[in-house]
């Protein structure tokens, strides 16, 4: 059977104030391999935003979230080792900086009301995601493997379009990607797209930037958000 403990919403982990305030999460959390037996995964805090302990209000984020979200975004460069291979230190590192940050907007999202994304803005994220990913099969492939479901695709694509949302009205022009910066990017890249479809390399390579300008603005609005608000890290990913 399995059995997974993920953050699903903010108002999910916001609402999970039984956990306590001494408590230190340590999951066991099953999935199953296309082949051979299933894999125990131990499971446990990665971070905490808004408090220094889990209670309602505070945004917990799992090691496991920060798995699902570095498999996805290594699936498009090497799906094999996306699949089953362990991740480098460093993509673990950023991508927990990336949640990190995600959340910290989100709180300041809703302090100043910001309008949530409606259902265009999801999509388009859950596009760019899939396109990044190489495809639905293999995302949906992916998520089988970590035993994870379509709604925290749904989770993390309204997340990233809130992010996106908040920058857009607080800074001009930060959302916005040119055909030059495409094209610029095609040149320099086009070696390693030598037989594909030059239309859809173009927009991956889009989809790419888009994600870059997000985390690049996202990184800049944690510096401001985290002198305010109390981050407390439990995962190191450091080899060393």
């Amino acid at each position: 059977m399995k059995s997974r403990a993920r953050t699903k919403t903010t108002s999910q982990v916001r609402s999970a104030g039984a956990l306590g305030a001494g408590v230190w999460l340590v999951l066991l959390v099953c999935h199953a391999r296309a082949e051979g037996p299933p894999v125990v995964r131990v499971d446990g805090l990665a971070a905490l935003v808004g408090g220094n302990a889990p209670a309602a209000g505070v945004d917990v984020i799992l090691r496991s979230d920060v798995e699902l979200r570095a498999r996805i975004s290594l699936l498009g460069q090497d799906r094999e080792r996306a699949l089953s291979a362990d991740l480098p230190a460093a993509l673990l590192s950023a991508t927990l900086m990336e949640l990190v940050g995600e959340a910290l907007i989100a709180r300041e999202a809703d302090r100043v009301q910001i309008a949530p994304p409606g259902q265009v803005e999801v999509q388009r994220e859950k596009d760019r995601m899939t396109l990044m990913a190489g495809g639905s099969a293999w995302l949906q492939a992916l998520t089988l493997h970590m035993g994870a479901s379509a709604s925290e695709l749904d989770v993390i694509a309204r997340r990233r379009a809130l992010a996106a949302a908040f920058l857009s009205a607080n800074l001009e022009g930060a959302m916005l990607i040119t055909e030059s910066e495409v094209e610029e990017r095609y040149r320099v890249e086009q070696e390693l797209y030598a037989d594909a479809d030059p239309a859809k390399v173009r927009e991956l390579i889009r989809a790419r930037l888009a994600k870059e300008a997000l985390n690049r603005n996202i990184e800049r609005w944690v510096r401001v958000l985290q002198a305010r608000t109390p981050v407390r890290m439990f995962a190191n990913f450091d080899p060393s």
